[in-house]
């Protein structure tokens, strides 16, 4: 028993770590082009967003190997597309409560579409109004669902897929949520959109997304929800960074 015990708990371990990686998500911004210090873009914007994504999907691997070393079983639980319209648990608080035969093909689908109004609004308000993406730059769109497929998988297996795996059997439900909340939100202070309104917004994608992810064992609507904010963002950031650049 106690060995049994020993190798469920020994799955605490990665909290830790995937706190470090959350924080060197951070770093690695900020840092990546001199990291990789060759060029691979000719503009200045998407040389620097590149290198961050390919260093990001490497910090990414190393958090899922640690996950799949310390939980093979729960790796194997979640890490699929998952039952797409199982059962959705109510939440009251903030009145989730789906009709009888509605399931996560409905809620997901709704909330795919709230959210990403939401961030649109918060997207448009901080960083699009009064921009626009200069012709010339035009020819770079597609990067924008590039980085954007990148960043979310990126995010949702560190945040989000390696905190429900690690936890689950572990800690009730609501504190697996919870938790990835908390390091989700607390990461996005300093991003877009940032601030207490960015914490706030960024704290209940990671509730719901965990939520997602437990209740349907898969990553499908973390990921696919995630993507789509995500989407809106680097469209937002583009028509910053690309409006007068070279």
């Amino acid at each position: 028993m106690k060995s049994k015990e020993g190798r469920q708990t020994i799955r605490l371990f990665l909290i830790p770590i995937i706190i470090a990686a959350t924080l060197s998500l951070l770093f690695f911004k900020a840092e990546s082009a001199s990291i990789i210090t060759k060029p691979l873009l000719a503009n200045e914007y998407l040389d620097g967003e590149l290198k961050y994504q390919m260093i990001t999907l490497g910090m990414a691997g190393i958090v899922l190997l640690f996950t799949f070393l310390l939980g093979p079983v729960h790796f194997r639980k979640f890490f699929a597309l998952g039952k797409i319209n199982a059962p959705v648990e109510p939440v009251k608080l903030i009145g989730l409560t789906p009709k009888p035969g509605e399931g996560w093909l409905q809620i997901g689908r709704n909330f795919a579409i709230i959210i990403s109004v939401v961030t649109f609004v918060f997207i448009y308000l901080q960083v699009i109004k009064g921009n626009s993406i200069a012709t010339h730059n035009r020819r770079y769109l597609p990067w924008i669902l590039v980085f954007a497929i990148s960043n979310s998988f990126v995010e949702e297996m560190i945040t989000r897929f390696a905190v429900v795996s690690a936890l689950d059997g572990l800690l009730s439900s609501r504190l697996i949520f919870l938790t990835s909340a908390a390091i989700f939100g607390s990461a996005h202070y300093f991003g877009t959109p940032g601030g207490i309104a960015g914490v706030a917004l960024a704290g209940f994608l990671g509730w719901l997304l965990a939520k997602s992810i437990y209740e349907t064992n898969g990553i499908f609507w973390a990921w696919l929800i995630h993507c789509l904010q995500d989407i809106i963002i680097f469209a937002g950031l583009f028509f910053v960074y690309l409006s007068y650049a070279a």
